[in-house]
């Protein structure tokens, strides 16, 4: 089984988005109640599993050109059936992976690098759709302290790119608008939204510890042999852990989101899962713990229809 989703054919990546397209089943079943904002969701969750076999042919995470990304991505987002519909987390964390591959990429020589610049415009561009993205920036200032040469231009650009956005729609709720107010009001409206998201259910707990249990096994063995890679991979692997940190962290900041910030934190947990798939030795162990993520997404379905 692991063997199969180790090549890199398009026979797998079929079969990778159908296995995302089914777990989202009981969404295209519900004839009655299917709606073009579920459909978004489903699209958007496939959109940023591409993505994020995309980053990882562009920056190499997994040393052998892999789906295994999109896979992983796929099954934590299915295991957790509740969100399974659109929110606007969806799209900032699209832009939060489209940052990121700026920012591992301003790694790829010692110069001075204007990818600070374009990842923290991506990450300003993510507070429009969840607002409390802005702690991400810290994951941009951390890199710049801890690994680059120590160019002053790269915090100016940080910081510039990140308020540029906010310029510019600070200057059309000022000037367009006449009403300064308004913008205040738009971010309310945006958490209002926001604030539909489910509660923890029975199915959700039993996936999260699932799914933090297989992220804790292969995080080990990343711990294990992150120093035998490359710096710069290691680097990049450094950056993917401190966006985990921040969203463990924003979990604790608004609690009654854990649910939806479910999508942000599968981004890194996908990665580090990846690898360990990827470079485990012992396909036999490999094939076992990926049959328990599978199983723990069967079983949350159950469990959530069962109870639905």
């Amino acid at each position: 089984m692991l063997r199969f989703f180790r090549s890199y054919s398009s026979v797998v990546l079929v079969a990778i988005l159908l296995i995302g397209v089914l777990t989202w089943l009981h969404v295209l079943c519900e004839t009655e109640n299917i709606s073009s904002g579920r459909m978004s969701g489903l699209f958007l969750t496939l959109l940023t599993a591409i993505l994020l076999v995309f980053a990882n042919t562009r920056l190499q995470l997994i040393e052998k050109t892999s789906y295994l990304p999109a896979l992983c991505y796929l099954l934590l987002i299915g295991g957790v059936p509740e969100i399974h519909l659109f929110n606007t987390v969806h799209i900032a964390t699209i832009l939060l992976v489209t940052g990121f591959l700026f920012l591992a990429g301003a790694f790829e020589s010692e110069r001075l690098s204007y990818n600070f610049f374009t990842a923290s415009v991506f990450i300003s561009f993510a507070t429009f759709f969840y607002p409390y993205m802005y702690m991400y920036m810290l994951v941009v200032w951390l890199a710049i302290a801890l690994w680059r040469p120590g160019y002053w231009r790269e915090w100016i650009f940080s910081i510039l790119g990140f308020a540029l956005p906010l310029f510019f729609a600070f200057s059309w709720f000022f000037l367009v608008e006449d009403n300064i107010s308004r913008m205040g009001t738009f971010f309310k409206e945006i958490l209002t939204i926001q604030r539909v998201a489910p509660s923890l259910s029975t199915s959700t707990v039993i996936f999260f510890i699932i799914g933090i249990a297989v992220g804790a096994i292969a995080f080990g063995h990343l711990l294990r042999d992150v120093g035998s890679k490359k710096v710069i991979i290691r680097t990049r692997y450094y950056i993917l852990i401190l966006i985990g940190i921040i969203t463990v962290g924003m979990a604790f900041v608004v609690p009654d989101m854990i649910p939806l910030e479910w999508y942000l934190l599968a981004f890194p947990l996908s990665f580090i899962i990846s690898g360990y798939f990827a470079n485990i030795k012992s396909l036999r162990w490999g094939t076992v713990v990926l049959i328990i993520l599978f199983v723990g997404v069967m079983v949350s379905q159950t469990i959530f229809l069962s109870t639905g």
